[in-house]
């Protein structure tokens, strides 16, 4: 699931009014979503922001496998980053590697399944 939010601005007294997108969110319950999202999608959403326009980019994992306490297994986690549009390759640089780390961490010593 992916959401995005937009703010709008409107300078008093004039007609002309500007909007930007501040906030994308990318919810999952399979770590291969995340894994292979097409960060591309992420910066078409904020390319007609001004390069100051502070963004949240937010990617959340949500463990739908049942609990089994006698093994190790991965939580729910978020990651989420605020910044400026300017800085929108840094950021979702960062956040692939986080996502990679884990997914990582998730299939070799945890062993529990990525689903299909």
């Amino acid at each position: 699931m992916v959401l995005a939010s937009c703010t709008q601005f409107q300078k008093e007294g004039l007609i002309e009014s500007e909007s930007a997108v501040t906030a994308f969110k990318v919810k999952a319950e399979n770590l291969d979503e995340l894994k292979n999202f097409n960060w591309e999608t992420v910066k078409e959403m904020f390319k007609e922001n001004d390069g100051d326009q502070e963004i949240t980019l937010e990617f959340e994992f949500l463990n739908s496998i049942p609990s089994d306490t006698s093994k190790k297994r991965l939580d729910n986690f978020t990651f989420k980053l605020t910044g400026k549009t300017s800085h929108i390759d840094n950021m979702t640089s960062k956040l692939k590697r986080m996502i990679d780390k884990i997914a990582d961490v998730e299939v070799e010593e945890m062993e529990i399944p990525i689903k299909d």
